[in-house]
């Protein structure tokens, strides 16, 4: 016999249910149940899941009977099978988990029904998916990770329910969005204004999500939660891509309900005029933010050490910039005499590039994208120890140049050091910056005009068989 409803079948399973001793096999005896006679036997019936877990098997273990009915307890037609088969019902995947009772009745000619129920708790197992998008390629720094699998500082937290390809990437699924939401809580605030850094801003943000119609939704609405102030931001009835990646790009200033100026919380939900379907799951990876990136350096007074300095990639040199150093200026970077010294980027002999090159030379890198043509400076103040040793040809020095374009690799832009906008080769060697006037050490200033694309670069490196030191740097526009 074959059964079809929803995912039903019917498999046959046949047999006589017998207990043994030690003189043969006897019938079982009948068991108590709600009517009945000697003539038939209803001992008990197995359930039990499969697949997804909704989809469930009934295996009634009977003597004597023609057929049974299949009551599944969620309100749909009951299901009639005959003695000695199983029955499979695949339940509803709205619900994660739902109860249900199934009453199972015996049919017989001349035998009174007998019935037989049992309490059951469905699990749904949502199934994930296997596809992810392409992971975004920014350059270190312009990138702030919310959620992706790309190199970035500033990671702002993880949520939801996260699933791992094979591939290593990281996605997150958000079910049920029939009636639930899908929350991704930050573990701290993003304030777009300061996002990369004070002062340092994003305007936009980034979003990759899946859905196919038939076990998802259709339209999306997400949400930006400011829980400091009580605010919400929305965009709502998103049209998404059956079984595609849609990628979303946002104006923080435009393109919700209102100015996102800072958010902790995401939420994912059902688009107001949108359709979900079975278990009504999306998938979403690549919550990122971008950087406005302009003329201010980041991290110039290097109390961040390495921060924004440090480079991606360095084909056979070294990824790190400098050495970090608590023997910086004592002058701060609002111009303030401390009176005692700050923190600093410093080289040694080893970390030393020009003439003394070696795999484990150091060279500070930060981009900056610029008025095209505009006029600027780029300061900074510098000392060299004075220490005996064996100098380089011309001598100790610090070097800083205005690079005419971006590097995606340090030794690119280390051998189109000409390639510059603009440079100055330092000399002075009176010691650390303590041993120097004010412990100000030297200053230097640098003008340059942008090019005509704005895409510059600041970078530095020592040549000095003792340490050498920078700080305090900074970019200024001439006519602000």
């Amino acid at each position: 016999m074959s059964l079809i409803k929803k995912g039903i079948s019917a498999l046959l399973i046949a047999g006589l249910i017998m207990s043994c001793d030690e003189d043969g096999y006897e019938p079982i005896e009948p068991v108590d149940s709600s009517g009945g006679s000697i003539g038939s036997v209803f001992s008990s019936f197995d359930v039990s899941a499969s697949g997804d877990g909704t989809i469930v098997t009934v295996k009634p273990l009977t003597v004597g009977v023609d057929s049974y009915v299949i009551d599944f307890g969620d309100g749909s037609e009951p299901l009639t099978a005959l003695q000695g088969e199983s029955a499979t019902y695949d339940y509803s995947n709205v619900e994660a988990s739902a109860d249900y009772t199934i009453t199972v009745t015996t049919k017989a000619s001349g035998q009174t029904d007998l019935v037989k129920a049992e309490d059951i708790t469905v699990e749904h197992t949502v199934p994930s998916i296997d596809t992810a998008p392409t992971s975004p390629d920014f350059k270190r720094y312009n990138l702030l990770n919310i959620y992706t699998d790309a190199s970035s500082v500033g990671t702002a937290g993880t949520g939801g329910k996260a699933i791992v390809l094979e591939s290593g990437n990281n996605l997150l699924e958000f079910s049920r969005l029939h009636s639930d939401v899908g929350e991704f809580a930050l573990s701290d605030e993003v304030v777009a204004a300061d996002a990369f850094y004070t002062g340092v801003s994003s305007n936009d943000i980034h979003f990759d999500v899946y859905s196919e119609f038939a076990t998802g939704i259709d339209k999306l609405k997400i949400t930006l939660v400011d829980n400091t102030n009580g605010t919400s931001h929305i965009i709502d009835d998103l049209d998404l891509t059956n079984g595609e990646w849609t990628g979303f790009d946002f104006d923080l200033a435009t393109d919700f309900s209102s100015p996102v100026s800072q958010f902790e919380t995401i939420l994912f939900e059902l688009g107001s005029s949108g359709t979900a379907n079975d278990h009504a799951t999306i998938t979403v990876d690549n919550i990122y933010m971008t950087r406005m990136t302009g003329s201010t350096i980041l991290n110039g007074d290097f109390e961040d050490g390495q921060d924004f300095w440090k480079w991606s990639t360095f084909t056979d040199g070294n990824t790190n910039p400098f050495g970090s150093s608590s023997d910086g200026s004592n002058i701060d970077y609002d111009g303030v005499n401390q009176g005692s010294k700050t923190r600093g980027a410093k080289w040694s002999s080893s970390q030393s590039g020009g003439d003394f090159r070696t795999e484990s030379s150091r060279y500070a890198y930060q981009e900056l994208n610029l008025t095209p043509g505009a006029d600027y400076v780029l300061e900074y103040q510098y000392a060299i120890k004075d220490d005996s040793g064996t100098d380089p040809l011309g001598g100790r020095k610090v070097v800083g140049l205005i690079l005419d374009a971006h590097y995606e690799d340090g030794a690119d832009a280390v051998d189109n050091l000409s390639n510059n906008l603009g440079f100055k080769e330092g000399y002075v060697a009176e010691g650390k910056f303590s041993d120097t006037t004010d412990g100000a050490g030297t200053l230097v200033q640098i003008p340059f005009t942008a090019n005509d694309s704005g895409e510059v670069a600041v970078m530095f490196y020592a040549v000095t068989p003792k340490d050498a030191y920078i700080d305090n740097v900074k970019v200024r526009s001439v006519n602000p």
